[in-house]
């Protein structure tokens, strides 16, 4: 009499499982390999096997392992480092498989009122962007564009600066915050009535601080703070002469260059600058115009290989699902006081009425940018819905959830 031999099949916990529509897709957090599958029989495996009870392994007979669809799968799930075969003579193999709870998760301090309203919630805030003022001779024509896409300089006709009450306010509140990175920006931030101030003001945050103006007003600034972290917006085309001031000015500084990029002439441009100059710390960031559509098309909208290039940890992932990693921890003060989660969303209010415990309060249940996530579809019925990057302010922009080929 044959006795039918059984395995223990287990899924190792660094691999993630995604299903959706009867589609299968496992992900190596690890590794970056990754398998997709649309066979009834496979995805029912699946399904059994991230079973609570069944803590990431189930029984599998010897025959199954032999016959289609399960042979060929288990062949590539194991060479795959995906799992294992363990003899059910053994004991069962019982997999820690992660699980998604965050300790300071919206639902739970909403529960729980007196530590949402409380202090707690300032833990959340992890980047401050002060606008000091809103003037700038520079004249740049796409100076709102990338404004509202990526961190940058910025003017308009208001002529507004932040008072030095207000500023000095603020800056007391977040001293002792987890805040991890001081942006101070502008207009051009030496035309702001209290610059001089500026330096005292900001010494003890010097080593968060992040000093942003253009290219073309620091190649004419007669004053610079030493000791700073500068950054440097580039927008086209450029005018090399002053960029050469530029770079000769910031020789001594620690210095981040941004180029603005809306096609190949600019990526052309910036790559003679950053060679000629060598440049080794830069940025580019693409700078959508409603006229570039090919350019983003070819060069920003993903692809299936773009997703799969580099290996997404699980806490990345996790964070996919819960929160947006481009706005989250992130408030923009203007110089009329208005507060922003995101530039291209309505304001929270303004600091001159609100506290700091106020804005990320409303943030937090207004959602007006820090947990935008990809719940839309199509992304919501993609099987790559959270190894894609949070949606950015180019969704906001061009008036669609997401950008790639994929759906």
């Amino acid at each position: 009499m044959n006795i039918a031999k059984n395995y223990w099949l287990h899924i190792f916990p660094q691999v993630y499982c995604c299903i959706k529509n009867e589609q299968l897709l496992l992900y190596h957090t690890q590794t970056g390999a990754y398998m997709e599958n649309n066979t009834k029989e496979v995805v029912a495996l699946m399904q059994e096997l991230h079973q609570k009870h069944n803590l990431g392994a189930v029984s599998i007979e010897e025959k199954q392992l032999d016959t289609a669809p399960y042979k060929s799968f288990i062949a590539e799930f194991i060479e795959k480092d995906m799992g294992g075969l363990v003899d059910s003579s053994q004991e069962k193999p019982i997999q820690l498989m992660p699980v998604l709870n965050l300790q300071r998760d919206i639902e739970k301090l909403q529960k729980d009122r007196e530590r949402f309203t409380g202090e707690d919630v300032l833990h959340y805030l992890l980047e401050l962007n002060i606008y000091v003022n809103d003037a700038c001779s520079a004249q740049c024509p796409l100076c709102t564009t990338c404004f509202r896409q990526n961190m940058c300089c910025t003017s308009n006709s208001k002529q507004q600066d932040l008072s030095k009450k207000m500023l000095q306010n603020i800056l007391a509140k977040t001293q002792h915050a987890p805040v991890g990175k001081l942006n101070i920006l502008g207009g051009n931030i030496l035309q702001y009535a209290h610059y001089e101030e500026l330096e005292t003001m900001l010494q003890p945050f010097k080593e968060r601080t992040h000093l942003w103006l253009h290219y073309l007003n620091i190649a004419k600034a007669e004053t610079l703070f030493s000791g700073y972290k500068y950054d440097i917006p580039v927008t086209f085309p450029v005018n090399e002469s002053a960029f050469s001031a530029c770079v000769n000015r910031l020789s001594k500084e620690q210095a981040t260059f941004h180029f603005f990029i809306t096609g190949e002439e600019d990526y052309n441009q910036a790559e003679h600058l950053f060679s000629i100059h060598a440049i080794t710390n830069y940025r580019l960031h693409p700078i959508y115009t409603e006229m570039n559509k090919h350019f983003f098309e070819e060069n920003v909208y993903l692809t299936k290989d773009d997703i799969f290039s580099n290996p997404l940890s699980f806490c990345e992932i996790f964070a996919h699902q819960k929160l947006n990693t481009n706005f989250f921890g992130s408030l923009t003060l203007m110089p009329d006081g208005e507060v922003y989660a995101n530039v291209n969303s309505s304001a929270l209010g303004n600091i001159t009425t609100d506290t700091l415990l106020d804005l990320i309060n409303k943030e937090m249940n207004d959602n007006t940018a820090w947990r935008k996530i990809r719940s839309e579809a199509p992304c919501s019925g993609c099987l790559y819905q959270y190894l894609c990057p949070s949606p950015a302010n180019y969704e906001y922009l061009i008036g669609r959830p997401n950008l790639c080929h994929l759906t």
